[in-house]
Order: C-alpha cells, then structure tokens, then sequence
C-alpha cells in the first residue's frame, strides 16, 4: 500500500546523504543547510496535472524532473547557484507505488543532473498529482545578483539558446503519438518535456556588473520581456525587437503561416531560457567573453524609451501587444 510511512522511507533509502552543505540529512523536522556566501536565493513553483502538463503525455520521471528543472530556472536568473530543494507531493488516491517510485527516479536524475541536494518535502492526498518545489540557492558574490526593471535605455536586449522550440514541441506533443514523432519532432518535444536550466550562464551573467537586469523566458518572450522592462518605470522603457535575429528552430521558421511563427516564438513560453540586458559600452567585451565560454547567446534587440515593445519585421516595424500564458482564476 501506498502511504505516507512508504514514501518516507523511500526519500531515506533514495536520499540518504549528507554533506558539508547538508548537515542533519534527511529524517529530522527541517533541514540545516550551511551556505558559507551568506546570502541565499530562494524560489517555489509549483506543478498542477492538466495546467501545467498533461499526465497521459509524460513518463511519471519526467513530471518531476521537469519539475526541478523549472524551479532551479529562477535561481539562475538571479545569477544564482542552485542548492538545495524540498518537494510536496499532493497524490490522488489509487495512485500506485510504482509511479511515485518513478517520480523520485525523477527527483533523483535532476538531482544529480544540476547538483542540487534533496533536503526535505511533504506528502498530502488531493484530487489531483501536483508538485511543489522550492529551490535554495546561493550567490557566488554578497552583492552580486540580478533583477528585473534595472535596464535602462540604449542597454541591448540578449536571450539563449533558441526561442519558440517548447511551444513547437508542446503543439506537436498534443496532436500526435510518440511512434509517429520524426527525430526533428523529438527534439522540439523534449525541449518542452525537460528544460535546461541555464545554470552555468546564470552564474556566468551573475558576476558581470554590465548585466543590467535578467529574468527566465516561462510564459513567453513578449509578457516576460514587458516583466523584465517593468510596467512601474518613470522613463518610460521600451524595446525593439529584431525578428531576424531572434534565434528559432529551422521547423519554426519552415512554418507555412506567418503568424503561427510569431506565436511560438514571441508569445509561446516554457523555453527557460534567459533574457538579460546589456550596458551596450561592454556589448563587444560580452559577446567575446560569452563565446570563449561556448556560451550560445544572440542579441535581439535593444532598450529605448518608446513605452512600447516594437517588432522590426520584413524591415517594418510594428507595436507588438505582450501575449503568453497567464493563469486565471
């Protein structure tokens, strides 16, 4: 039977560790973690079966390391190195042994994959499975970090990795089987199934005092990029936007409609790459240090003052209205 009793006893076999970092290991009513920067980093998010992902349309392993992978994304874009991270689990009865021994299979990949410590959670029945996850992380500097509404005009707008692939692969996840995924179909779908957060970028951009604000692409690069602006600024900021030179899938730019293209890549989300701005005296100074690293990073467009975010198009430029996933209630 599965039961709370079970579960822990599977964190302790699975878990079972400590560290310089952890202290007490898993058992005891909180964790003592040991972070000698002295300033830390935290975030949670949260997983809701049929809001954030379709349960017939993931291996149970790959719930929970999407998961992680999610939640680590906000540590990065403070410039941040993931820690630590706690898990509740909300289980609908009949669910079975077997899938929550998948779950932790995931847990533990993730774990292991972005060296980021389990340190404790908590389990509760629920109508629905859902995940949450709060990350703990810590600055490589006391005074280093990043944060949105701190760029300013004249600063140029960056983003990594390609933009529009996740919301590509989300579409193509919905509407065919796996046996029938072509191998390019594949790679779109698992970069919407299990994201890479850009840990290492993210430490990488947090030590660099011309980064002038960053955040994670979640709900779409359009609604995040208004985020990242600020809708509070006295200057009035803006953007520009160069479509040509955001970074997209050959299939996304293959696509026969137009504005589809748009959709995935200015308004689809769940890519988790970052978007950060820089002071333009430095632009030439980054790019070559970004890729000296192998750091695959494109700029795409630049801050101004026009209260608008405008797309440069076919050499046209035209008001572009922030769209992306919202949640309502």
């Amino acid at each position: 039977m599965l039961d709370e009793i079970y579960i822990q006893s599977l964190l302790k076999k699975r878990f079972n560790s400590r560290s310089n970092s952890f202290l007490n290991g898993i058992g005891d009513d909180a964790a003592v973690c040991n972070l000698p920067s002295g300033k830390i980093v935290v975030s949670c998010d949260s997983q809701v079966e049929n809001v954030h992902f379709i349960k017939k349309k993931f291996k149970p392993e790959e719930i929970s390391l999407r998961a992680l992978a999610i939640a680590a994304s906000d540590i990065s874009a403070m410039g941040g190195n993931p820690k630590f991270f706690t898990n509740s689990l909300f289980i609908p009865k009949g669910t079975s042994k077997e899938f929550i021994n998948k779950i932790f299979t995931g847990f533990k990949k993730a774990s292991k994959k972005f060296n980021i410590l389990l340190i404790g959670g908590n389990v509760s029945q629920s109508s629905s499975f859902k995940i949450d996850i709060t990350v703990i992380g810590e600055l490589n500097s006391k005074k280093k970090y990043k944060e949105r509404e701190k760029c300013k005009k004249g600063d140029y707008l960056y983003v990594s990795g390609n933009i529009g692939d996740a919301a590509l692969g989300l579409k193509i996840l919905k509407e065919k089987p796996y046996y029938r995924f072509t191998n390019t179909q594949k790679k779109l779908v698992k970069k919407y199934k299990q994201p890479n957060p850009r840990i290492e970028l993210g430490l990488f951009l947090g030590k660099l005092d011309y980064i002038t604000s960053m955040i994670d692409i979640t709900d779409g690069l359009s609604i995040d990029l208004k985020r990242l602006i600020g809708s509070r600024n006295k200057k009035k900021l803006g953007a520009v936007l160069f479509w040509d030179d955001i970074p997209k899938a050959k299939e996304i730019e293959r696509l026969k409609k137009r504005n589809d293209s748009l959709d995935y890549v200015l308004h689809g989300g769940d890519d988790y790459e970052l978007m950060f701005t820089v002071d333009k005296r430095f632009s030439l100074k980054f790019e070559r240090l970004a890729k000296e690293k192998n750091f695959k990073v494109s700029r795409i467009g630049e801050i101004n003052t026009s209260n608008k975010i405008i797309l440069n198009i076919g050499g046209q430029n035209k008001v572009l209205k922030p769209k992306g996933f919202i949640h309502k209630f």
